[in-house]
């Protein structure tokens, strides 16, 4: 097996050994030329003069030549000159060094940005971290319940989808989903008629192309579901799944395409949609932080029923529960798009319709495609995998060994270093697993490549092979949230198993529906625009698509308002930290001891170098004022009323409520009674704010009112069945 597409060498000047600049800046000798697996074309390693390299040589676990380390980097012929040649010397020298001038202004704007989406990510995963350390929590406080009271302890601790829907009403037999939702007569979206045909496949996907934003009506949608999950059931389908390449055909491979229909469509026009020749699988997260994850299933769910061999689904962490339940800028956003378009039986049927999608999808006994990464467990063989029970809820802590693998398969991420090691940006539950791992794990399954998707490349790049290219990342969702100015890839299969890496970056939606559109013929035209017309689409705001010099604009901000509320947060412990710092009581501290005391503090994998003169804004002497940083900080926080960040404020006081629960040992009685101290059945802003002082949380009135504003309250007041049922749903 092998990766195919890469260009014919080109012609280079340069021989080893002789001097040059690196982007008409870095000076060095030129110590390999030719191809690399960092790219197509010709590259050459340079021993720089001075320590500003990233490595010996060795970079990505390739070595092309041995240098000092710190002296090394790898770059693209056409990005060095020979040192000997001036700005008037022959050739093409002039122009060449206009070129490097020019590049190396936009690789410094690359860098900046790269270092801003660092930080990003970094906040992202410190939300996913405390999403895992609250289900913790959560998870210790029923244990305490059901050692205190038998009636609950008969309630399993992981309850399936199928148990939550039947307990709200909602069929577990797929035939059923749909039999009791009627169509109305005004509505004007698309019919679905079974068995599906190739035309009815084909009238469903020009609706999504040229009208996404009329939703499909909730009985054909549930019925999409039912059939689809009643295949996979007839099929036999388990956690492990083997596929085949079309003969003479091929199968794509998506990563996350999490909502954004744009990168979705962009890759079916390109390689049409499925059939006898041309498969798909979808590597799972498809839900959560856009806007059209449902337009996305609706396609994926006809086409898998015209076609039950050429289409694949294998599920992600983000098809699950208790994630889509979050707020879209909190990383989830599913539920509340389907109960936009649809309702909440539909939400619950896509629950029960996840819990029976595979965790590992096979390619011809070779390769193996899972969402997250390889299980902590030494030895783990398919069939084991095989053998789990996966018809659940990813567990919320991990306590058994189908525990581990459940949740690995969907969370786990590579690191460079040998072995398991905890990821603790993610949360206390999750691993990352090193080169030795891949390489065990593929070994004892007679496998020979691994792909996984689950985050964006640090790169910005669509894809990004690791462990001695065992591994390989694919990420298809491009200028992810419309932000992150990152590509989108997709891994293209052929039927003798080579394989091509496609990236690409997606326009934005309403320019291809206009492009579309435009397209048809002229009878059609009409008929597609006056529907647009008559449509209010649901925007949850994370797919809203821009250009990419505002996407960064708006990542810098996004990342400076997240910081501000950290930095509040944390705003005692950085004081006191500086305080002990700034010996001499001046009310001053130096820019390196400001960046160690955040990275203290915070505990954040942030580039604070990057970020301290916007954040910090240091004297011309690299000196910071803590205290006027931290007012400035404060001030900017809650001028903002903490419009944006009140989810964020709430996680953290209900995990201190649990934590106070826990080590206060309390029975369900005085649990109640500590919410609700004078028996009436509701909670009043006063008696919260009790609770949270009993539970030494003491928080300024301002937030208290931005926290009791997220529940549902009736005359000021929240009734206490409804503010405990908030400790499940947040």
């Amino acid at each position: 097996m092998a990766s195919k597409g890469a260009p014919a060498e080109e012609d280079v000047e340069l021989k080893i050994g002789v001097k040059v600049s690196v982007d008409g800046k870095r000076k060095g000798i030129v110590k390999f030329i030719g191809k690399t697996v960092y790219g197509p074309g010709v590259w050459l390693g340079v021993e720089l003069e001075k320590p500003k390299g990233t490595h010996d040589g060795l970079q990505d676990g390739q070595r092309y030549f041995t240098c000092k380390p710190g002296h090394g980097i790898y770059v693209k012929a056409d990005q060095v000159v020979e040192k000997n040649k001036n700005w008037f010397g022959g050739g093409n020298a002039a122009v060449r060094m206009i070129q490097s001038f020019v590049r190396g202004n936009k690789e410094r704007q690359v860098t900046d940005h790269k270092k801003v989406f660092m930080a990003w990510n970094a906040l992202d995963l410190d939300d996913e971290a405390q999403h895992h350390e609250q289900a913790a929590t959560q998870d210790r406080v029923e244990a305490l319940l059901r050692a205190s009271h038998p009636s609950v302890a008969q309630l399993p601790n992981e309850i399936s989808a199928s148990t939550l829907a039947e307990s709200c009403g909602v069929p577990i037999d797929p035939t059923k989903w749909g039999e009791d939702m009627e169509v109305e007569p005004e509505y004007e979206g698309p019919r679905v008629s079974f068995p599906i045909t190739e035309q009815g496949a084909a009238d469903l996907l020009h609706h999504i192309r040229a009208n996404p934003d009329l939703p499909l009506h909730p009985k054909y949608m549930a019925q999409l579901l039912g059939r689809v999950t009643k295949l996979l059931q007839d099929q036999g389908v388990g956690p492990v799944n083997h596929c085949t390449v079309p003969p003479d055909g091929k199968i794509i491979i998506f990563g996350d395409t999490h909502g954004q229909l744009a990168d979705f469509l962009l890759v079916l026009q390109r390689h049409g949609p499925p059939s006898e020749k041309v498969a798909y699988l979808l590597n799972g997260d498809i839900a959560d932080r856009g806007d059209n994850s449902v337009e996305i299933f609706v396609v994926v769910l006809v086409y898998k029923l015209l076609h039950p061999n050429r289409v694949f689904i294998n599920r992600g962490n983000h098809e699950n529960h208790d994630i889509n339940r979050k707020p879209a800028e909190y990383g989830g956003g599913f539920y509340d798009e389907v109960m936009y378009k649809m309702d909440g039986s539909v939400f619950l049927m896509f629950q029960q319709f996840f819990e029976t999608l595979p965790l590992v999808s096979v390619i011809e006994k070779q390769v193996c495609v899972l969402h997250g990464g390889i299980p902590r467990k030494e030895g783990v063989l398919l069939k084991h995998i095989e053998a789990i029970q996966r018809r659940r809820q990813c567990p919320k802590v991990v306590q058994t060994a189908d525990d581990a693998i459940l949740f690995d398969l969907m969370w786990a991420d590579p690191q460079d270093q040998r072995g398991i090691a905890l990821a603790a940006q993610r949360g206390p539950n999750c691993r990352k697993f090193g080169p030795d791992v891949t390489k065990r794990f593929l070994s004892d399954n007679a496998l020979s490549l691994c792909i996984r998707s689950h985050e964006v490349p640090i790169s910005l790049r669509g894809f990004e092979e690791r462990h001695d290219g065992r591994l390989l990342t694919v990420f298809s969702a491009s200028n992810y949230c419309g932000q992150a100015g990152n590509y989108g890839a997709v891994v293209v299969f052929d039927s003798d198993m080579s394989y091509t890496l496609e990236e690409h970056m997606a326009p934005d939606l309403d320019s291809m529906i206009a492009e579309y559109i435009e397209s048809l013929p002229a009878s059609a035209k009409g008929s597609a625009a006056g529907a647009m017309a008559r449509v209010t689409s649901w925007k949850s705001g994370q797919n809203a698509q821009v250009d990419l010099e505002k996407s960064r604009e708006q990542m810098q901000a996004d990342v400076m308002a997240k910081l501000e509320v950290k930095i509040c947060q944390h705003k005692d412990g950085l004081w006191w930290y500086w305080k002990n710092e700034d010996h001499e009581n001046t009310g001053m501290i130096s820019a390196a001891k400001w960046r160690e005391g955040m990275t203290s503090q915070l505990n954040l994998d942030v580039p604070w170098f990057s970020l301290q003169k916007e954040l910090a804004n240091p004297d011309d002497n690299g000196n910071v004022n803590y205290h006027a940083f931290l007012e400035r900080v404060r001030n900017s926080a809650m001028s903002e009323g903490l419009k944006n960040t009140t989810a964020g404020w709430e996680k953290l006081m209900v995990v201190k409520l649990y934590e106070s629960i826990l080590r206060c040992d309390m029975t369900l009685k005085q649990t109640l009674t500590e919410f609700d101290p004078d028996g009436d059945g509701v909670v009043s802003p006063w008696e919260f704010k009790q609770a949270l002082r009993n539970a030494n949380v003491d928080i300024p009135d301002q937030q208290l009112n931005a926290i009791m504003r997220t529940m549902d309250l009736q005359d000021d007041k929240l009734d206490v069945a409804s503010f405990l049922d908030r400790f499940q749903v947040v």
